[in-house]
């Protein structure tokens, strides 16, 4: 059934118009936070849906640049965050730019974000994210723009609350705990993603290959000793016996495997072993004392909650 279709029985405003007239539209912005909420305002307030979002897109910019003129408003609205909106004013006259050039430049600004990145982001941004995405985190394409999404244990839910607030200007659609049922029993997890965004476009040309997570030259040398850190919180283990970390990159090929090797043997001066198990996966060991020096390159960056992923027991 089509959302419209779910308050056919409302007598809904049915125009843009209608909505100013009514409501205090940047009031009525604030109200729509999750992935949702436009329906259930809607029928609230009795104002079909179509209309609510664009009165809600509308009111997001009027409230970030309150002398915009609301035709104006409406095309700024693609910028899908209040970063991409007060970095685009800085660079461009609102005012004197016509409707017909504003849509143009709009169009060219989300276009250059999926070639360069750093347009919006800040380097930890990037490196958070080069990292998350060596390990558990994915990019999901949606029609035209892409989102980051990852889950982890309820366990490491400190950890995602980190990731959550340096992602946090990227409109978080989902931050929710889930109770799966297994095989082996209950799996409580806490589920991530962003809503789309074109910057994702970046990252999902970068690791994607025919819809499957590939690893390349171009990405490894992009990692530095952030993307390190929180690549081993989300795929790395600590040996206390044998005192030596293991990353668990099972979806990677060997191939892919011997490149991460060479890697780390050239930017880090790390040498790390490729294990094979179950007959089916392999992943990186380190030495003993290759996992001491890898310790001492990513241990500034990692949270203190998680240092247990680097054989460290106290939270100092």
């Amino acid at each position: 059934m089509d959302k419209e279709d779910s308050v056919k029985n409302i007598k809904a405003l049915k125009s843009l118009g209608a909505v100013r007239d009514e409501f205090d539209i940047i009031e009525l912005s604030k109200k729509v936070k999750r992935q949702g909420d436009v329906l259930i305002l809607s029928k609230e307030l009795k104002i079909k849906p179509r209309i609510l979002k664009s009165a809600v897109y509308e009111g997001r910019i009027l409230s970030l640049l309150p002398d915009i003129s609301k035709s104006k408003a409406g095309i700024l609205a693609s910028l899908r965050t209040d970063r991409d909106v007060r970095k685009f004013a800085k660079i461009h006259d609102l005012g004197s730019i016509s409707a017909r050039e504003l849509i143009k430049k709009v169009r060219l600004w989300n276009k250059n974000l999926e070639e360069n990145p750093f347009n919006l982001l800040t380097r930890k941004e990037h490196e958070v994210i080069l990292g998350t995405l060596m390990g558990d985190a994915s990019i999901r394409k949606r029609e035209r723009n892409s989102c980051l999404r990852f889950s982890h244990s309820i366990k490491q839910k400190e950890y995602c609350k980190i990731k959550k607030e340096i992602l946090e200007s990227f409109n978080l659609s989902e931050f929710r705990e889930y109770k799966r049922l297994k095989k082996n029993g209950i799996l409580h997890t806490l589920d991530f993603a962003t809503k789309t965004h074109s910057v994702f476009n970046y990252y999902r040309n970068l690791f994607y290959s025919e819809g499957k997570k590939v690893i390349t030259q171009e990405i490894l040398n992009q990692l530095t000793s952030r993307s390190l850190a929180f690549w081993i919180c989300d795929d790395g283990s600590y040996c206390k016996s044998g005192k030596y970390i293991i990353l668990c990159t099972n979806s990677f090929s060997f191939e892919e495997h011997q490149l991460i090797q060479r890697f780390f043997l050239k930017k880090f001066g790390l040498n790390p072993t490729i294990g094979f198990r179950d007959n089916k996966y392999h992943y990186l060991r380190f030495s003993k004392s290759d996992t001491e020096k890898l310790v001492n390159i990513v241990k500034p960056f990692i949270p203190p909650f998680m240092n247990y992923k680097i054989g460290v027991t106290k939270n100092v």
